[in-house]
């Protein structure tokens, strides 16, 4: 007698099911005041660190670490036959600098493979770039490096998303005017909003990216309506209100923002349970040289109830995720720097 064949259980990828709900991805970028970008060479598993290709000690390394309650921003990015070089990883560890500033501050090192651990050690126990710089290599200033997430290990959406958006920003970075790395890399949150990049050394998060997307990110002259659908939010800012107030800020100011130099105010707290029930505050001060502008600006941020969505493509993973709009309250100095509706 034929045996029934068994169901097949469908997958429901977190992605499609937020871009359909219209949730809002700003207020999402993962924020650290360090990231520790290493190359670490395909495959990756749902562990970062149980992956086959990890640094001798590192593993030992980062949990050593986490039980001090230290956590680097570590992210890992697959090797790249015209980038890498045998025998030696690449770090690029990217610092929040003092206000005022426009993005983080990028040093980029080839280590010695076998090396790796001990170098990062002596770092982090001495809290000084002493080990790291005989590594030292020299960046263009000019340089971007864009890093796409590709985790599928994680979560379908980053490899069935993410990987396509990979492959065409990386034929992108062979144009030698674009002045552009791109890389695949390891899991830094949100899956929900693949396909999701990071923009560094900015440090701009954008996802629910589609193929149309990605010339104006690329060459930074997007419209209005691209920034309010596909930008994620500053990483240099805590998440929340922050994110959300300055992602007025650059819906207003256009990519001219993005040149600014600022220095933000005190950031509205923080809920990750859910999001604030009051309207906030958030006030940025910031200079313009080329437009010579040094003025400061206050952005509402107003709760507008929520979004039912997934966290998750795995199982029932499903949340409510907060919503909200923003206004310009009040701006000084400015001259017309920020368009209205």
């Amino acid at each position: 007698m034929p045996t029934a064949a068994r169901p097949q259980s469908k997958v429901e990828l977190c992605s499609a099911v937020s871009i359909a709900s219209g949730e809002d991805p700003i207020g999402s970028a993962w924020h650290t005041v360090r990231y520790i970008m290493l190359e670490l060479p395909l495959p990756w598993k749902y562990d970062l660190l149980d992956s086959p290709n990890v640094p001798p000690g590192l593993k030992e390394l980062i949990h050593s670490l986490y039980a001090r309650q230290v956590y680097p921003g570590l992210v890992g990015f697959a090797s790249d036959e015209d980038y890498s070089i045998h025998g030696m990883t690449r770090m690029i560890d990217y610092r929040v600098p003092a206000a005022p500033f426009s993005g983080f501050e990028q040093r980029e090192y080839l280590i010695p493979t076998p090396r790796v651990a001990d170098v990062l050690r002596e770092s982090f126990e001495t809290g000084s770039t002493g080990a790291l710089d005989p590594f030292a290599v020299t960046a263009p200033t000019d340089q971007r490096d864009i890093f796409v997430c590709t985790h599928g290990a994680i979560d379908a959406c980053c490899a069935t998303y993410g990987y396509p958006i990979y492959k065409l920003l990386r034929h992108m970075a062979d144009n030698p005017a674009h002045r552009l790395r791109v890389w695949r890399c390891t899991h830094f949150g949100g899956h929900r909003f693949a396909a999701t990049i990071l923009d560094m050394p900015q440090g701009r998060y954008w996802g629910h990216l589609a193929a149309q997307d990605l010339g104006p990110i690329v060459r930074r002259d997007g419209d209005t309506e691209l920034i309010r659908r596909r930008y994620r939010g500053w990483a240099a800012l805590p998440y929340g209100g922050a994110q959300v107030a300055e992602g007025e800020a650059f819906r207003r100011g256009g990519w001219d923002w993005t040149e600014c130099l600022v220095t933000p105010g005190e950031a509205p707290p923080h809920d990750f349970d859910r999001g604030p029930t009051e309207e906030q505050r958030m006030t940025f001060a910031f200079q313009h040289e080329g437009r010579g502008i040094d003025g400061s600006v206050e952005i509402a941020i107003i709760p507008d109830g929520t979004i039912r969505t997934k966290g998750s493509s795995k199982g029932d993973d499903w949340l409510d995720a907060p919503q909200f709009v923003t206004e310009i309250r009040s701006e000084s100095g400015t001259h017309e720097f920020f368009e209205w509706d």
